[in-house]
């Protein structure tokens, strides 16, 4: 019998990162990651214009990092770097009637805030549940129509369509959701790529989200949650005292790891990427070398 392959493809700023999974009875078979480093300024992440200043190059990275995997199957699972449209966290108090509705309310709602104009937006949302005031909590995330449909044409130039598109912080939680919905309150650190990512969740639904690019040191990660945690609303006053999970893809994370505890001021649980979560084989890579692949893996899981 053959088996569907699923293609996660993470794109960051100077490096490419993929992962297959396959199905395996009821369980998921990890069938292999790929990473690749790009030559900086190959993709420019940006809310307006185009992200992908050297095409050529690019879809030769993509053919590179991907064909290994994938077989005959050219449908993917893309995540994008967070610079490259908004994630938020957002509550209503107008109901939905319909999906579309929710759209137009969200855009209307958000019009000063917007990259761009209404009209040039891409925009989909995920109702959460309602907030202590009762009003609707919703998860958003957007991009401008001319960023997502260059990432979809180079890709479909490459050979692949992106069947899923979403962001680098929904798939990070998605590899670690097994791991991370067993308590109700919780903030999740992710240190990857060039990017901190910082989502707190209140009774397993997420109430707060925060992305931004970071140099490759623990002293600006330091400085970056210190001031997170600073300047977070009143209504999460619990992310003071949630339990602290952090994912770091530095094949050392012990200055990371430090660094979360200390602006936290409290014990940070380092993630275990639990790689055998999805093999019955034997797993030939080291613990840092899949939290690299993290993203991308849970990127394909999402296409399951």
């Amino acid at each position: 019998m053959i088996r569907r392959t699923y293609l996660g493809l993470d794109i960051g700023r100077v490096e490419l990162r993929a992962a297959a999974l396959r199905r395996q009875g009821r369980g998921v078979l990890f069938d292999g990651g790929r990473s690749l480093p790009m030559v900086e300024g190959v993709v420019v992440p940006d809310l307006r214009d185009n992200n992908i200043r050297d095409p050529r190059r690019f879809r030769e990275y993509v053919r590179e990092v991907l064909h290994p995997l994938a077989g005959t199957e050219e449908r993917i699972a893309l995540s994008l770097p967070t610079g490259s449209g908004r994630v938020m966290v957002r509550e209503f108090e107008t109901p939905f009637r319909s999906h579309q509705e929710g759209v137009d309310i969200i855009k209307w709602q958000l019009k000063k805030s917007l990259p761009v104009e209404a009209r040039e937006i891409q925009l989909d949302y995920q109702i959460l549940g309602r907030g202590d005031s009762g009003r609707t909590r919703v998860l958003i995330s957007m991009i401008g129509h001319t960023v997502l449909r260059q990432y979809e044409d180079e890709l479909a130039e490459a050979g692949y369509g992106a069947e899923q598109v979403d962001f680098q912080p929904l798939n990070l939680y998605m590899f670690h959701r097994s791991r991370l919905e067993t308590g109700s309150d919780f903030l999740l650190v992710g240190v990857d790529q060039d990017n901190l990512l910082f989502l707190y969740c209140q009774d397993r639904s997420l109430v707060y989200h925060r992305a931004c690019e970071i140099s490759r040191d623990a002293q600006a990660v330091f400085q970056e949650i210190s001031r997170t945690l600073a300047g977070s609303p009143d209504n999460l006053a619990g992310v003071h005292r949630a339990p602290v999970f952090l994912h770091c893809d530095w094949p050392d994370a012990s200055e990371v790891h430090a660094a979360v505890a200390s602006a936290c001021e409290r014990d940070v649980v380092l993630l275990d990427p639990n790689a055998r979560r999805l093999t019955q084989q034997s797993f030939d890579f080291p613990d840092w070398r899949v939290r690299t692949l993290a993203v991308a893996t849970g990127a394909a899981e999402r296409l399951m």
